[in-house]
């Protein structure tokens, strides 16, 4: 691997989305990330959503530039080597649930003993700690609990359309390892990294969607919430979005379309539009039904008024700043075939060309992990054995799962 990160160990003990976009991101700038799952299934990332040939979409994404191997915690050999792979690392991200870890005997407290500088993230829903400590986490779970989900519409709550909060609070995660290996590299010090999606959610959130809640006590000037003043608006074949909050842009907007909705007294100014932003909205999808969204697009945007076509999904790689600057790639993975996935946003010097291995079959590195940690060949040769039964196993019952739905 290559990157900034090149030489640090991550032990990714992680499942789904929030851990393994850590790894990812991680792995992205250059570390070690071994993946490390539970025989059969593994990940169950790895069978959610579309996919091909066994190979999720999702799953080939945020697991890139990993490697894989498969432990079975149940079994003593396996978990001696889960001990040994733990002293070898730099960093351990895991997102059992809060309690867990401690019963299995590699919680912070007990790895530390034999590996004193570790950086050791938990990642859960809600915390360590608390009422809902328990409590089985989804996405959408941590929306509603936060407030976003009001947020978007608050007479019929809403959810994103996207498992935001897992990504965030993998960016999060990656962000505070990062640093923690900053400090590490000037105290020497490791350290324990607790992160919750709820928090992460929160602190995302909040400078926006609470604007109108930050502010305790009198006296305070409220305003509605940001993006009420940023609707979407249908033309004649496209949606688009323009922002018009300063005069001069509502007011070349308006001349565009041979309008004079801009001297009239309630739009005139920023402060009047905001006051009478339902009825303004109203106007302006008016003005705009019969006008032609690239063209507007272009003429806007010669006078830098802020503006932007709604790309469908299967438009966003045609986009010619897309393009450009190359933000997405398309790769070919030895399993799922022919994909596009986006490049990572950071460049840093020196680093090869992403990426520099695609997403791992299950155990795919077993055999190369365990000869590092210098694994005796007899009981590299047992797990092999158990993996190859396994597998057969795993075919078997597809097998027979698809004969079944034949037949029915």
């Amino acid at each position: 691997m290559s990157g900034p990160l090149r030489g640090i160990r991550v032990i990714e003990l992680t499942s789904t989305v929030s851990g393994p976009f850590a790894g990812m991101m991680l792995a992205d700038q250059g570390a070690d990330v071994i993946k490390v799952e539970p025989p059969l299934i593994g990940d169950l990332a790895r069978v959610m959503g579309t996919s091909r040939d066994g190979m999720a979409a999702m799953f080939s994404v945020i697991n890139r530039n990993k490697r894989c191997m498969v432990l079975d915690f149940k079994e003593a050999e396996d978990f001696k080597i889960l001990k040994k792979l733990l002293d070898t690392a730099d960093v351990i991200i895991e997102n059992y649930r809060p309690g867990v870890v401690k019963k299995l005997g590699i919680d912070y407290e007990t790895i530390k003993k034999t590996n004193p500088d570790i950086i050791y993230t938990s990642i859960s829903g809600y915390g360590q700690t608390g009422p809902y400590i328990n409590r089985r986490v989804y996405d959408p779970l941590i929306q509603a609990t936060a407030g976003s989900a009001s947020a978007q519409n608050s007479e019929k709550p809403q959810f994103f359309k996207t498992i935001v909060f897992d990504k965030v609070t993998g960016l999060t995660a990656a962000q505070s390892i990062s640093t923690a290996l900053f400090h590490k590299e000037r105290t020497g010090e490791g350290q324990y990294l607790p992160i919750s999606m709820l928090d992460s959610a929160l602190y995302y959130i909040w400078p926006d969607v609470m604007w109108s809640k930050t502010l305790l006590g009198e006296n305070i000037k409220k305003l509605p919430d940001l993006f009420d003043a940023f609707p979407i608006f249908k033309t004649k074949d496209r949606y688009i979005c323009i922002i018009l909050l300063a005069d001069a842009d509502f007011q070349k907007l308006c001349e565009l379309c041979n309008s004079n909705l801009y001297t009239k007294e309630e739009y005139a100014t920023t402060d009047m539009r905001i006051e009478n932003l339902d009825s303004f909205i109203d106007a302006v999808k008016e003005m705009l039904k019969d006008q032609e969204a690239g063209y507007l697009c272009d003429e806007l945007d010669k006078f830098g008024v802020p503006v932007a076509i709604i790309n469908s999904l299967d438009e966003i790689h045609e986009d010619p700043q897309v393009i450009e600057q190359e933000s997405l790639i398309e790769t070919t993975h030895p399993v799922a075939g022919k994909m596009r996935m986006p490049r990572p946003p950071f460049n840093f010097k020196d680093q090869n060309k992403f990426p520099n291995s695609h997403a791992p079959s299950l155990g795919e590195h077993n055999r190369e992990i365990l000869l590092e940690l210098e694994v005796e060949e007899a009981e590299i040769t047992r797990m092999e054995q158990r993996e190859k039964a396994n597998k057969d196993m795993m075919k078997a019952m597809s097998l027979s799962n698809a004969t079944n739905k034949s037949r029915s």
